[in-house]
């Protein structure tokens, strides 16, 4: 799809640029700044989708001043060509980042988790075609992150491994220093010899006797003599013969390692394959099951021993526990099917969301204390969305839902079915999951 700068600027909702690249050129930067923020800050794109979607986000947000703030890092004057506050400025440079992270990792699915069921209540306006089809580009691809192919099981027949050939030997015939050697040989011999120009010179090291005088002396000097001098030649010849040896080694060892792990990677690459596929299928296993029985593991009764808000709550963290992260779409289908099986959980009977909260707060007595003290770490008081303020009603017994819903982006007259809120739950609560990932 095009870019979200480029859509916002055709639609006319970004202002004062008229054509200048420059200015342009700067915003771009700042969305590229923005971007890598978020690379740092993954939690930060929880909030940062809402507040770029939402066209009645307030100023105070942290998203939008983080965006203001690195747009005037790159064009120190900008506020100069505005005579209000340009939001949708600062929406689009936000949504051009999340686009920007969009392939990488989790993101796609961290924010279309969060937005898919917000988004319908937004008043959107003119960029309403634009956002959707960004938000079901990263549904798209949030989707082809979660499902995992059938591993090819007819192999592919492999090459041989071969090792590499080892290297010609290259015998460099050193030549023997045979006057050196005549030398101190001669010397072993006696003091004085006969060189190969048939002249006599005194020998080095030379034996201190002769063998016509005494024998057995000279004998013992030339036996000493002789030695050292083969001994040196030997250890010459074998110290040159082990490296030659080391270097044919080394070059077997590369070989070998790289023969070796070749092999290794190709089969974690198998083995990899088929632990994902294997979890994707235990991951539906589990799903159906959970469905079928409607047993809740966490409060070890049937979903249908509890009053229709607890159970709708209760579920989407239950099934949670069941499956690997992220999880296709079917699951959350799976899940609203799920409930609408309960009594008085119709997918064709709406509640006001207001009541919903106010009757999760009523009968949160039925939940396991140490259940709900887990959801307390989730509390987070700016935090608007629908799973944020389901959970400010099982741990906050004296919020003010009106005032809550009044600073929030959902309508006060929003109604919604039980499958509808469970499902809401289920895809934001994974979210925060994927963020806390990593």
């Amino acid at each position: 799809m095009d870019a979200i700068l480029d859509s916002f600027l055709s639609l006319g909702l970004i202002e004062s640029i008229d054509g200048n690249d420059e200015r342009y050129a700067k915003i771009e930067q700042a969305a590229q700044k923005l971007a890598e923020y978020y690379r740092e800050e993954r939690d930060q794109l929880i909030p940062a989708i809402l507040c770029g979607l939402n066209p009645n986000v307030s100023l105070d947000e942290l998203p939008i001043n983080k965006a203001k703030e690195l747009l005037q890092n790159e064009w120190k004057a900008f506020l100069t060509a505005y005579t209000d506050e340009p939001v949708n400025l600062y929406r689009s440079i936000i949504l051009e980042a999340c686009s920007q992270v969009s392939e990488e990792d989790n993101n796609a699915a961290i924010m279309w988790l969060t937005a898919c069921d917000v988004f319908p209540l937004l008043r959107c306006g003119k960029e309403e075609k634009v956002l959707r089809s960004f938000l079901q580009s990263l549904g798209r691809t949030a989707e082809q992150n979660a499902i995992v192919g059938v591993p090819d099981l007819s192999f592919r027949k492999e090459e041989t491994i071969k090792l590499d050939e080892l290297p010609t030997p290259v015998f460099t015939k050193k030549g023997v220093d045979k006057d050196d050697l005549r030398e101190r040989i001669g010397g072993a011999a006696g003091s004085q010899y006969i060189n190969q120009d048939g002249q006599q010179v005194a020998g080095t090291n030379p034996n201190r006797y002769y063998p016509n005088q005494n024998p057995v002396p000279w004998a013992g000097d030339f036996a000493e003599r002789m030695s050292e001098i083969i001994a040196s030649e030997i250890e010459f010849i074998e110290d040159k013969s082990i490296n030659k040896q080391m270097k044919s080694l080394g070059s077997l060892k590369k070989s070998v390692e790289k023969a070796l792990n070749e092999q290794r990677l190709a089969l974690q690459r198998q083995q990899n394959a088929f632990l994902d596929y294997q979890r994707q299928e235990q991951t539906r296993l589990n799903v159906l099951w959970w469905a079928e029985a409607l047993y809740s593991t966490s409060q070890k009764e049937s979903y249908r021993s509890h009053f229709p808000e607890i159970a709708a709550v209760l579920m989407p963290y239950d099934l949670l526990e069941e499956i690997q992260l992220p999880s296709p779409a079917s699951v959350v289908f799976t899940l609203a099917e799920a409930v609408g099986k309960l009594p008085e959980c119709s997918h064709d009977r709406n509640y006001s969301f207001y009541e919903i909260l106010t009757e999760i707060r009523n009968k949160r007595s039925q939940l396991d204390p140490c259940w709900l003290e887990t959801l307390t770490s989730r509390l987070d008081e700016k935090n608007s969305n629908i799973g944020g303020m389901v959970v400010r009603a099982l741990v906050d017994e004296n919020c003010d839902f009106n005032s809550l819903i009044e600073a929030s982006f959902i309508p006060q007259d929003w109604r919604c079915s039980l499958p509808e809120l469970s499902r809401a739950i289920f895809r934001q609560e994974q979210a925060y999951r994927l963020v806390a990932e990593v």
